[in-house]
């Protein structure tokens, strides 16, 4: 099969240039794969070249000349778009249609359907563009604080509404999780484009002996992500600075962010608590491969939250919020606990419940490591993704 993958790669690379990647190097093992990337650090060199999205973020005609070109040239079956904002716009799922090529796009993120992409302001859940408009977003400057720019992905996200692009010129939305297909759906995105299939991690840790790797977990509890509002971080300080009894265990916090200088001072007297900054990948594996579980207390919408997958690749539980995609992928009492969303109690009485468990931890090690498996595998991924393509192009 012939594979055109687009992207349009943001100045600081995050998950959705990850998986891009990942799904390159597996899929060119056994088939042709191009790219087309245009990057926001070479191309939005300028003021100029910046003010000009105002006009092209919505529908971009070079973009999707650019795009007929590269299909032609490539002879590509299929186009799968990971990212086109802001540079190449949805005007790149006209070309592939012009060209009689069938296109798909992984949604990393809510872009379709709020501006800043999360579901989330001001550090809370917000809905409000599901059933109404995104202008509503404006006078707030959602996106990157700035009125200006919220306006310009909210013409976006209304301009393609009307026009119903995603019911009538992309043939696949390719969703992470039941929990983000059944948003975008109540939003108004047909279900019958949609299909599930999650992103997934390496296997660190194949051919290890499974029981000695759960025999040496240690008596420390893990997090792992950035240090802000979003994710919770302030909830599970809160709790450990509470919980400071000579039996309680010790915490590892690895990652960056701009709450830490606060909660480091606000625990700075507790030796429970260790912040271990940026950590190298072999290391972040090493501490979650002895962990007694990753604690995931983030109080917003996430994704695919990849730190969640190689837990349990390193048969490790997880102790989650039961909201939005991490609430489905954890599931409660079999790989790990669900907690309430930024409820201290919540989260005290879930530690307090998975301590009292002793031998059942053995049982959300293994229930884990199987979980990552059956769904998380690069081999497992790339099926599942061969199956989609194949669902939409013409004599494989």
């Amino acid at each position: 099969m012939n594979i055109l993958q687009v992207h349009n790669r943001y100045k600081i690379t995050g998950g959705e240039w990850t998986v891009l990647n990942q799904e390159y190097d597996l899929l060119k093992r056994e088939h042709t794969v191009d790219q087309l990337i245009v990057d926001n650090t070479k191309e939005l060199d300028t003021l100029f070249n910046k003010l000009k999205l105002i006009f092209t973020t919505h529908y971009n005609r070079k973009s999707r000349e650019l795009v007929r070109e590269k299909i032609r040239k490539t002879g590509a079956e299929i186009m799968h778009v990971h990212n086109f904002f802001p540079l190449l716009s949805p005007s790149i799922f006209e070309a592939s249609l012009e060209e009689g090529v069938p296109s798909v796009m992984t949604l990393h993120n809510y872009r379709l359907i709020y501006p800043n992409g999360y579901l989330m302001h001001d550090g809370k859940i917000d809905e409000r563009t599901i059933h109404g408009s995104a202008y509503s977003c404006v006078l707030e400057g959602v996106y990157r604080n700035s009125m200006l720019q919220t306006a310009v992905v909210a013409h976006m996200i209304e301009y393609h509404r009307k026009r119903d692009t995603w019911a009538n010129k992309v043939d696949c939305l390719i969703c992470l999780t039941e929990f983000a297909k059944a948003k975008f759906v109540e939003a108004g995105i047909p279900g019958e484009k949609m299909r599930v299939k999650p992103n997934f991690v390496d296997d660190a840790f194949r051919g290890l002996n499974l029981s000695e790797m759960i025999d040496q977990k240690d008596d420390y509890y893990l997090f792992i992500g950035r240090i802000s509002e979003e994710k919770g971080i302030r909830t599970l300080v809160n709790v450990w600075n509470t919980w400071k009894s000579a039996t309680s265990p010790q915490l590892f916090i690895l990652g960056e962010g701009p709450l830490k200088k606060e909660l480091q001072k606000k625990s700075q007297e507790n030796t429970k608590i260790s912040w271990l900054g940026f950590v190298e990948r072999a290391r972040v594996l090493e501490i979650l491969s002895k962990a007694k579980a990753l604690i995931f207390p983030s109080e917003w919408y996430e994704g695919m939250p990849m730190t969640i997958l190689e837990a349990y690749s390193a048969a490790t539980p997880v102790i989650s919020t039961n909201i939005g995609s991490q609430g489905e992928i954890v599931h409660h009492n079999r790989t790990g606990l669900h907690f309430e969303a930024g409820k201290e109690q919540s989260l005290v009485e879930t530690l307090e419940h998975f301590e009292s468990m002793n031998e059942e931890h053995k049982g959300m090690s293994l229930a884990a490591r199987r979980e990552y498996e059956e769904k998380y595998t690069p081999e497992v991924n790339r099926e599942k993704l061969l199956s989609i393509y194949r669902e939409f192009v013409k004599n494989t």
